[in-house]
């Protein structure tokens, strides 16, 4: 194996894709425990807030600063991790916001993107490196040199 790259290859896609995969499953595990417990209201979008991108050419992103009250009476002001552009939310718009009542600073947004991005993300990659695996499994693992003849 070790002057084998196809037999190299194989073992670091399918362990990089492996890894993808178990991270998107805690991913996913995580935020489905996290919307069984939690509790659910409505916010309103305050205000875009203005992600600065690390390209000199890119404009940045915009994601939505969201305020909604809790049931102690909390106002509590979020800003979900994710950005977009062009900006997803539009300031004044309603959304629904899933928030822990033990800790309403823990709160998402109902969304695709904001609740299953992340697994969805990193799982479609760790699909891709094992589909990258499988296909070096069909690949002899040490081809013969071709021989040039001399002309």
């Amino acid at each position: 194996m070790k002057n084998n790259p196809v037999a190299i290859l194989r073992l670091v896609f399918g362990a990089v894709g492996l890894v993808l995969c178990a991270v998107a499953w805690l991913l996913h595990h995580n935020t489905a425990t996290f919307i069984a417990s939690a509790s659910r209201t409505q916010g309103e979008v305050m205000r875009l807030l203005h992600v600065e991108s690390s390209k000199r050419n890119e404009s940045g992103t915009w994601k939505p600063l969201v305020r909604f009250k809790a049931p102690s009476g909390e106002i509590i002001e979020f800003a979900p991790s994710s950005s977009s552009s062009p900006p997803a939310y539009e300031v004044g718009e309603t959304v629904d916001v899933f928030f822990d009542p033990n800790d309403p600073q823990d709160a998402m947004l109902d969304g695709f993107f904001s609740l299953w991005g992340g697994a969805a993300i990193t799982g479609g990659l760790g699909l891709v490196f094992l589909l990258v695996t499988a296909g070096l499994l069909f690949m002899p693992a040490s081809a013969p040199a071709k021989r040039r003849r001399p002309r």
